[in-house]
């Protein structure tokens, strides 16, 4: 009797429903032929492979997650290693999110996306200096809306080092037919100020912004674009020559593009044809 009750409690345990969310897979393949200004090689431009998931807490909350895994499509490997590719989880609502782990950093989101529009060459004036980080590993970050500014704040706390190594904070807003970011990091002797803006002229989109890393020198970059042709120069205080660049994307239907780009540091020209798929 007692065999049959416990296999009666097993049978019922298994069919009660398990609340498991949804899990989004999605991933980017980008793969293309690249001169490097002295060779030719069949190369890869960051691939990688992304699952998102997320659930209702209920009160108009919700928890989520991001996962990527870097992929060299060019050798048919996962790489591994430090690849500081996205990884965090999260809580959001009304009132904003805070999530934990390696994410899209304070400093790129409200000054980065406004200077770096490249898909394999740009963005010296946002990191040239050694100051703006894309992802940042380790990190705390609250992002809250504020009427019509976006803000977002920052901390990284790495194994073995300060409390804090890095605390940021920054904002966008829109003003007329304008959007402006600006952000500050606090990084020791080496904090960072930037500030971005992006704006439309009679078909042209222009964008840009100015970094300065405390000791070190500052940087900038101005891109223009208009009929898909996009075109770019920047330049930081840590390089000899500034950079000039260009691409042209595109859109074949079905999440595919064929992008060219081209660049020219003052000594060398590389360039890259690559065909990318995003699903």
């Amino acid at each position: 009797m007692q065999k049959k009750l416990i296999a009666v409690a097993i049978a019922g345990a298994l069919a009660a429903p398990v609340a498991i969310a949804d899990v989004a897979v999605s991933g980017s393949i980008r793969t293309g032929v690249e001169y490097t200004g002295s060779e030719w090689q069949v190369a890869d431009n960051y691939s990688r492979l992304r699952f998102k998931s997320s659930s209702d807490l209920g009160n108009g909350q919700s928890a989520y997650m991001g996962y990527e895994f870097r992929v060299d499509s060019a050798k048919g490997s996962i790489v591994t290693g430090n690849t500081q590719r996205l990884s965090y989880v999260g809580i959001k609502g009304d009132w904003g999110s805070l999530s934990l782990g390696s994410q899209w950093s304070t400093l790129f989101n409200t000054v980065g996306t406004f200077i770096d529009k490249s898909h394999r060459f740009g963005g010296v004036g946002y990191w040239g200096n050694g100051g703006g980080q894309y992802r940042m590993k380790d990190s705390v970050a609250f992002t809250t809306q504020a009427g019509p500014v976006w803000l977002q704040a920052d901390a990284q706390m790495n194994a073995g080092g300060d409390d804090l190594d890095r605390t940021s904070i920054g904002g966008t807003f829109a003003v007329g037919g304008a959007s402006i970011g600006a952000a500050w990091q606090d990084n020791g002797s080496a904090d960072f100020t930037g500030v971005g803006v992006s704006m439309s002229l009679a078909g042209l989109a222009l964008s840009g912004g100015f970094t300065d890393v405390s000791g070190v020198g500052s940087g900038y970059g101005i891109t223009g674009s208009i009929a898909g042709v996009r075109l770019a120069y920047e330049d930081s205080d840590s390089y000899a020559d500034p950079q000039v660049w260009g691409n042209y994307a595109i859109g074949l239907g079905g999440g595919a593009k064929a992008i060219i780009e081209l660049m020219n540091d003052g000594t060398d020209t590389a360039g890259i044809g690559m065909l990318r798929m995003d699903f």
